[in-house]
């Protein structure tokens, strides 16, 4: 057998050693541009994660701004605590009427923060005083006190209603907005320093900065920090100053943005350097290598080809089968860190659903019907033309009660006897808008009411049962029983909810019991519909529900979830 080993044109070694460093040199040129385009992406990703942060947080701050403006408006011309406050006869009664006051503020402040401080000045009293709670000293509440019924404060009549302007007080900004109606005097102030509050944990380097422009008064900060802006303001490979306007927000100032890349992710910027610096070395390691391969190895190599090409020449073959190759062994290595990464970014990855669907899960706990609402204050309002002061008090407390729950319940259980409660609370709403419309009957288990439970489940099944089964016709009948129950040596809560309506439509029950999304006549979807959701993503497959109509009409909910004791 003939051995042919090749009939290519020979080069020498110096030949090879310049086509080596041909390549090491291109893989050095090619290393500084990846390098270099390496850090223009992670500077534009920069710019665009702070630029979408800084969005969201314009947006929500543009809300609650909002919030703040028509509370404000409905409060200085509608709310009856102030009333209490301008009649107060003697000074008993007026430390009440101000406390009054004082907790409806600080319920509103659960939507916007407490950095949002309110105020208010009563012309013909001659009062001023805090309706919130105070986030600064005693010299500058009298200092703001003295501003405003000095009459130095800009007019902001009742029909210029959004209008914030600065204030500064012992070198501290505020935006300060003033609501002039009839009597009544009522101001909002908010630190400049806390309006910022939410960017705070946005990397912008060493030398970034966030400071707030006013188009009347300029830069709301102190001159030090608006020099240091200034000076270093200018664009650069390494930095960029992003600015966010007001009007494209409707937000009374703009955003001025510095940001310092290099400090920012200066360890991605020292990284890549360090790579070229290591790319240089190395090329200069190999070039030696080649060198000594020279002397070292060439030759042998070539004696190695001569004897290959004697034993063809004798018709001899060479066995590679036990070679020992070391790159096999490092490959192995690779191999088995490149399986470490995948399983690290497929937990990562679950990491990512999971935390989407917490994140749906407490956007569906929030759904709130704002007709409810409306419907609560509108029924408040009859009552006030009617005098029924009784039930005047009875809604707004049970409203109130009703409501609170709802901003508060932001976890993904619940006590069961806050539940209860919570039930109570829609029930009594309800009787004071329908009348003796329904009679509501309960069996709650002893001791049961430790157990947790998911927020607003039953409180969804009971408005379902009342708006479909409560008329005006004939009294009818609802039905909650809360019991224990052990299947297969688990313990479960079992819930039935009945009433003696008409029970629910065939269509419905139909797509109910094969799980199918359930519609009303605006597309909307129903919210026992969210219940389900959430007790699939809190449970997986271990709940049931169960839905069906008597045989003499009205409508029955069974629902079974696993048996927990709150705080375990």
């Amino acid at each position: 057998m003939k051995l042919h080993i090749g009939k290519n044109s020979s080069h020498s070694v110096n030949y090879y050693s310049k086509v080596l460093f041909v390549i090491l040199i291109s893989i050095l040129l090619i290393n500084i541009l990846v390098s270099f385009f390496t850090i223009y992406i992670t500077r534009q990703q920069s710019i665009d994660y702070i630029t979408n942060t800084v969005n969201l947080y314009l947006k929500d701050t543009q809300q609650k701004l909002n919030a703040v403006d028509h509370f404000m408006i409905w409060t200085v011309k509608h709310e009856p605590l102030i009333k209490n406050i301008e009649d107060a006869q003697d000074m008993a009664q007026l430390p009440k009427s101000i406390s009054d006051f004082r907790s409806r503020v600080n319920d509103f402040q659960y939507t916007t923060g407490k950095e949002y401080q309110f105020f208010l000045s009563l012309k013909k009293e001659n009062y001023f005083f805090n309706s919130s709670p105070i986030r600064m000293n005693y010299s500058e509440y009298l200092q703001i006190k003295e501003f405003y019924l000095s009459g130095n404060a800009y007019s902001n009549s009742y029909e210029n209603l959004y209008t914030w302007q600065p204030l500064k007080i012992n070198n501290k900004f505020y935006l300060s907005h003033k609501l002039d109606y009839e009597n009544r005097v009522f101001i909002c102030l908010i630190a400049v320093d806390d309006i910022l509050l939410p960017l705070q944990d946005v990397n912008l380097g060493a030398n970034g900065k966030i400071i707030i422009k006013s188009d009347e008064y300029g830069f709301l900060s102190s001159s030090n920090q608006v020099h240091s802006f200034n000076k270093k303001g200018s664009n650069n490979f390494f930095r960029s100053n992003l600015v966010f306007k007001g009007e494209n927000t409707s937000l009374p100032f703009s955003l001025h943005v510095s940001v310092d890349h290099f400090s920012a992710f200066g360890k991605v910027v020292i990284a890549q350097f360090a790579l070229i610096a290591a790319t240089i070395i190395i090329s200069i390691i190999l070039f030696l290598i080649l060198l000594y391969i020279k002397n070292r190895v060439i030759s042998p190599i070539q004696v190695f080809s001569k004897n290959l090409s004697d034993i063809n020449q004798n018709n001899e073959t060479i066995d590679f089968e036990n070679s020992s190759i070391i790159e096999l062994e490092q490959a192995n290595e690779q191999f088995r860190g490149l399986i470490k990464e995948i399983k690290n970014l497929k937990v990562n990855i679950y990491e990512q659903e999971f935390e989407k669907k917490q994140i749906q899960m407490d956007f569906m706990k929030l759904q709130i019907k704002p007709h409810f609402y409306l419907n609560c204050l509108t029924t408040i309002y009859s009552m006030a033309q009617m005098k029924m002061d009784k039930e005047i008090k009875e809604m707004a407390l049970s409203t109130s009660k009703y409501f609170r729950y709802l901003f508060q319940t932001n976890q993904n259980f619940v006590r069961l006897e806050k539940e209860l409660n919570h039930v109570n609370d829609y029930l009594s709403i309800q009787k004071l808008v329908h009348g003796p419309a329904f009679l509501f009957e309960k069996f709650i288990e002893q001791d049961i009411e430790k157990t947790k439970i998911p927020p607003l489940v039953l409180q969804t099944f009971m408005e379902n049962t009342i708006k479909y089964a409560v008329s005006l016709d004939e009294e009818a009948r609802i039905s909650l029983r809360v019991f224990s129950i052990d299947i297969d040596n688990k313990k479960y809560i079992k819930i039935m909810i009945s009433d003696s309506g008409p029970g629910f439509p065939s269509d419905v029950l139909d797509k109910l019991q094969k799980n199918i999304p359930v519609t009303d006549k605006e597309g909307n979807h129903v919210g026992i519909n969210n219940v389900i959701q959430r007790l699939r993503l809190l449970y997986a497959g271990e709940f049931l529900t169960e839905f069906s109509n008597g045989p003499n009409g009205g409508a029955f909910i069974n629902l079974m979830i696993p048996y927990h004791i709150y705080g375990e």
